[in-house]
């Protein structure tokens, strides 16, 4: 199900932690991500290279369909 979380993936995980530290909202996602990875059995790590990969494919997908609808007003 998921790719191998690397030292440097885990570095940049730790890093965002401390930064939640001093900013609420992002503290909240870490929260989310940790109890979403406790229910679905996963590592914390794993569940931020989920949430990672499909923040990436919603935001190509967004990409894609507005280049389309944009050659159709053409």
């Amino acid at each position: 199900m998921f790719s191998k979380v690397d030292d440097h993936f885990i570095g940049i995980v730790d890093e965002l932690v401390i930064m939640a530290e001093n900013d609420a909202e992002l503290a909240e996602g870490i929260r989310w991500i940790d109890s979403q990875s406790r229910k679905n059995g996963v590592t914390f790590y794993e569940m931020a290279l989920l949430v990672m990969r499909k923040h990436i494919a919603e935001k190509r997908a967004k990409e894609w369909l507005n280049s389309k609808l944009a050659a159709q007003r053409e």
